[in-house]
């Protein structure tokens, strides 16, 4: 499986391994957005760091931006950071943004530590530090 999905106490860390098909972000998507608990998260935080290839195009970045609307409509306190150093990832999480389908915060940070900092920066009320890593 190209993603691992950690429940952590106020949110979920997704991590994505290998070689990462549009169906397989899509199936990570469904596996969190689906999941009784997502209610009640105030974060994701997804790691792009040991992608191989990304599968991309633009129709399937709108596509999941559009999906976004719903969950985010039931759990409008989430917030949402990437783990990425990789221009192509980079741009098509700025091409997400740019479809404007969501006004949930989100952000790109180069390091794991950099992306948790945020995250409790953005909602005070959670506790540090966030997860394992």
């Amino acid at each position: 499986m190209p993603y691992r999905i950690t429940w952590e106490p106020f949110g979920v860390y997704r991590e994505y391994l290998g070689d990462v098909t549009i169906a397989e972000r899509r199936a990570s998507f469904d596996a969190i957005c689906g999941d009784r608990r997502f209610d009640d998260l105030r974060y994701t935080i997804t790691d792009y760091l040991a992608v191989g290839s990304y599968e991309t195009t633009s129709g399937a970045t709108a596509e999941i931006a559009a999906l976004h609307v719903g969950p985010l409509f039931t759990n409008p306190a989430l917030v949402m950071a990437a783990v990425v150093d990789r221009a192509d990832i980079l741009a098509a999480i700025e091409e997400f943004k740019s479809h404007r389908f969501t006004t949930a915060p989100y952000r790109a940070f180069r390091t794991l530590a950099e992306a948790r900092a945020w995250v409790v920066s953005s909602r005070p009320s959670l506790r540090a530090p966030l997860g394992g890593a």
